[in-house]
């Protein structure tokens, strides 16, 4: 997928991952999740999870797809999701598999949030937005 959007050099942001609803052209749900770390060691697991869990993606229910990003010398990092609706994005984050990662990191990172509904899928302004979350410091950061 190509976009016209850049981050600043900060920002890693990993290929883009279709999911099994990649050609779908109306209404989506986007989420744009932020985890923020306590060393370096908790971000690196953080990545190499998201990692694990991205490749389950191309058989997730209503996924269009996600980016994966980072922001190493701030301990963050985070995903970027489409989904055909919200009820697709809260059926992912009850799978169990999910809600055990979930669960084992929820004490150990700080997490910051951010969705909304669009029209269709345009990943650049999906990009635009995403970065007024991915580009100001972690709300939890000291």
């Amino acid at each position: 997928m190509r976009t016209t959007f850049s981050f600043s050099e900060a920002t890693l942001l990993m290929p883009w991952s279709p999911g099994p609803r990649d050609d779908h052209t109306g209404p989506v749900f986007v989420s744009v999740t932020d985890f923020l770390a306590t060393s370096g060691e908790e971000v690196q697991s953080i990545y190499e999870t998201g990692l694990r869990l991205g490749k389950t993606w191309p058989v997730m229910q209503g996924a269009v797809g996600l980016w994966l990003w980072g922001r190493p010398a701030e301990l963050r990092g985070g995903s970027i999701s489409i989904w055909e609706s919200e009820q697709d994005m809260r059926r992912f984050v009850r799978w169990p598999v999910h809600a055990k990662i979930m669960g084992a990191w929820r004490s150990r990172v700080r997490i910051g949030l951010d969705s909304w509904q669009a029209g269709q899928f345009d990943p650049d302004a999906v990009l635009t937005r995403a970065a007024d979350t991915l580009e100001r410091p972690h709300r939890y950061a000291a």
